[in-house]
């Protein structure tokens, strides 16, 4: 591949409380990190936007750049701490976030402590996430913009416009649900592809129907949307068609943390490459069904290349018209 990703969204210290009770504290990871994984494994150039802070592990970026991902863009402030999140996970596959104090009273009271999450902290949200104007004057062929909180929205697509694809996950679904969808709205039509989730849709469009929430995205003024549907795989709707992506089951899997950022910017990968959507949402299905057998977005880095070739040629002949 020759394409250039570039990569904006957070970096993270999370702690995840998985549904076997098993769980992991200090993990460094955020939507950023992780996207910029599954566009590493997709292939291509890759380079990632962010802001960590003071306490976030530096041994950890030394890493991701060894992968290939320049991180040039990710400016380290010792003024601040980092942005910590929680997770928790039940056996149907739901999150909770933050993780649910029942879900980890197993856990020891030392690491119990570590369960930590400051994503309520609107100043410290945007304080670690990349300005618009950091964006000014990058140059690439597919741009992925991981989680954003809604205030971020048309300054950071205002700043990529017209520098190569735009793909969009969702902003924050739990500002959406209280404030309105507004924001999404206003910069939908500016965007290539728009990346929602299920379970995103479910907390701030929770009275539509899963079928129609493409039509309604489009109406928005999405020209393509693919929608991630957990295990079910995804769906995409674009020119008046829909096509079901299956999901490959790793044997191995674990934790779905992570997965629909690594989907996202393996997707974005292969738009930056071949701008053919198509082959990009199976790029994504294939990367994120390694990320649910991983517990940090380096262990994307041992995936063999013959086994992504396998995976994506058995998803690719399952892909079906919906």
């Amino acid at each position: 591949m020759s394409g250039l990703t570039r990569i904006v969204g957070g970096f993270t210290v999370d702690a995840v409380a998985l549904a076997d009770g098993s769980y992991d504290v200090d993990r460094p990871g955020g939507n950023g990190f992780w996207a910029a994984m599954g566009a590493a494994l997709a292939g291509g150039a890759v380079a990632v936007h962010g802001v960590v802070g003071a306490d976030f592990p530096l041994a950890a970026l030394d890493r991701l750049s060894e992968c290939g991902v320049g991180v040039d863009g990710i400016h380290r402030r010792s003024d601040i701490p980092n942005l910590r999140v929680s997770f928790s996970y039940a056996p149907d596959e739901s999150r909770a976030h933050p993780a649910d104090p029942a879900a980890i009273v197993h856990v020891p009271l030392a690491d119990r402590a570590r369960f930590l999450d400051t994503t309520d902290r609107a100043d410290l949200l945007h304080a670690t996430l990349p300005a618009g104007t950091d964006l000014a004057g990058a140059s690439a062929d597919a741009w992925y913009l991981g989680l954003l909180p809604a205030s971020r929205l048309r300054e950071t697509v205002d700043a990529v416009r017209g520098h190569g694809w735009t793909l969009l996950d969702c902003p924050d679904r739990r500002e959406l649900a209280q404030s309105g969808n507004g924001a999404l709205r206003d910069v939908l039509p500016g965007v290539d592809v728009f990346l929602p989730s299920t379970s995103d849709a479910a907390m701030f469009l929770p009275d539509v129907a899963e079928h129609d929430l493409p039509a309604l995205f489009h109406a928005w003024g999405a020209d393509a949307v693919v929608l991630k549907c957990g295990s079910r795989g995804a769906v995409l709707s674009q020119s008046g068609r829909r096509w079901g992506v299956p999901v490959f089951r790793d044997p191995d899997a674990c934790d779905p943390t992570g997965a629909g950022d690594v989907f996202g910017g393996a997707c974005a990968a292969v738009m930056a490459d071949t701008g053919d959507l198509f082959s990009a949402v199976v790029a994504g299905a294939v990367a994120a069904s390694f990320a649910t057998a991983a517990r940090s977005p380096l262990d994307l880095a041992r995936v063999a290349r013959e086994d992504y070739d396998l995976r994506r040629d058995v998803i690719a002949a399952g892909v079906e018209d919906v």
